[in-house]
């Protein structure tokens, strides 16, 4: 018979392999597949091993469940086994045979309690601790190892297989399902996760945000509205006077690119860039670009898009029957990632203005949806229809509204205050409850 110190160094190795595997299980969900990747672009050791576990990862926790459970039952079935020879000094001095029913239940009791808390502690939870604080050093430490334990456990692996999908089978779940990348949520809650840890910085996080919003924000969001639009009108291309006219609409309005439209018409010729002027000194030429026509609806990463493909720094926005609803410029785009831009190319946008603590907003008829509800948390529902403070006003109104015209959604009241003939020129906003004091 083996000796009792050599038994207990049995038991604890089989304790300490348990808590690998406990380890290693933890350690290869948490890590992300991107850091195993940098990993293996900086060729460490086994990095590629542990890409393959994390593949097949259902193989991986099966072979993982058989380790732990084979670990599980050896130690017990041993500490059973030896618990009365074990405890026997403890009994005798108590006053009980370790031979007796009560002394081997005493005896086993006592292994069972002990293997449990070692266990736990050993095997379980000083892992697990370990492996969420260094999910990459553990995943590529013991990724060869678990490989090669994962062939000699393919057998096992491959009859629990079966039998888990013949079990699903009966419950109706699916038995294959094709697991999905990253979404946007979840993307969102990973950089802001990244912003509170220190692992990048704030103004980053806020970028990384803002990203995810583009494909949530509409043209007409953003863009400037017909009614704002500087142009320059001519007579025709060949206008003779077209170079003067853009140059004196650049030293009225500090922009640098204009679009060109028929005076009779109103049909745009083209845009003027100001840099061509320059560029082209002739005192009776002005070079037009052709304009970029963009459809009301498409979302700011499709704008992005199709600007870099024409090479334009302004696109015309058009209805579904072609009329022209306004204009977004490139700076329109990219303030949406980096915040306020102040360039050449922009038109006159809407001024946000500050809120002090308890006062009522009183906003601009033009200020889009998604800048209230960014900059002041006014949540108000998005429609096809409308895309402006103004256009949700006169849907729920369902007239011409007159200054002092007032209604409730949710938590706020509208209040019209001023009106530009049949636009409505400036909203106030407040808390429902303060208006009914």
């Amino acid at each position: 018979m083996l000796s009792i110190p050599l038994i207990l160094a049995i038991i604890a190795c089989l304790i300490v392999l348990n808590g690998i595997l406990s380890a290693m299980e933890i350690a290869l969900v948490s890590v992300s597949r991107a850091r195993l990747k940098r990993f293996e672009q900086e060729n460490k050791a086994g990095a590629t091993a542990a890409l393959a576990l994390q593949k097949n990862i259902d193989e991986f926790f099966a072979t993982v469940q058989i380790g732990i459970t084979f670990v599980g039952t050896l130690s017990a079935a041993i500490g059973g086994a030896v618990s009365a020879d074990l405890f026997a000094p403890l009994l005798e001095y108590a006053g009980i045979s370790s031979s007796t029913s009560t002394g081997q239940m005493i005896s086993l009791i006592a292994v069972t309690v002990c293997l449990s808390y070692v266990s736990l502690i050993v095997g379980e939870l000083v892992p697990k601790s370990v492996a969420r604080r260094y999910p990459g050093t553990l995943s590529v430490t013991f990724a060869r190892a678990f490989s090669t334990f994962s062939r000699l456990m393919a057998p096992g692996v491959r009859i629990l297989s079966v039998s888990t999908a013949a079990v699903l089978r009966l419950l109706r779940i699916p038995v294959t399902r094709k697991s999905g990348g990253l979404t946007t949520e979840e993307f969102r809650l990973m950089a802001s996760e990244l912003a509170e840890s220190g692992e990048i910085p704030v103004r980053v996080h806020d970028m990384l945000l803002r990203i995810t919003r583009l494909a949530e924000i509409r043209v007409e969001d953003v863009m400037v509205p017909r009614h704002r639009i500087v142009a320059v009108e001519a007579d025709s291309p060949l206008d003779p006077k077209l170079r003067d006219k853009i140059l004196d609409t650049y030293r009225r309005h500090p922009f640098t690119v204009f679009p060109v439209m028929d005076r009779s018409s109103e049909n745009l010729l083209g845009t003027a860039h100001v840099k061509d002027l320059l560029l082209d000194p002739s005192p009776d030429s002005a070079p037009l670009r052709p304009v970029t026509f963009i459809p009301r609806g498409q979302t700011l990463d499709r704008i992005l898009s199709l600007m870099r493909a024409n090479n334009t720094q302004l696109s015309v926005v058009v209805d579904e029957h072609g009329v022209v609803d306004g204009i977004i410029t490139l700076e329109d785009v990219l303030e949406e990632l980096v915040g306020e831009i102040e360039s050449g190319t922009r038109m006159e946008t809407v001024r946000i203005p500050t809120r002090k603590d308890g006062a009522p907003l009183v906003v601009d008829g033009l200020t889009s949806l998604h800048e209230l509800k960014d900059l002041y948390g006014v949540a108000l529902p998005q429609s096809q229809y409308y895309s402006t403070l103004a256009g949700f006003v006169l849907d729920r109104i369902a007239k011409i509204p007159r200054p002092g015209d007032s209604f409730v959604y949710g938590q706020w009241r509208f209040e019209v205050l001023t009106m530009d003939r049949n636009r409505i020129k400036r909203v106030r906003i407040l808390p429902a409850a303060a208006a009914d004091l």
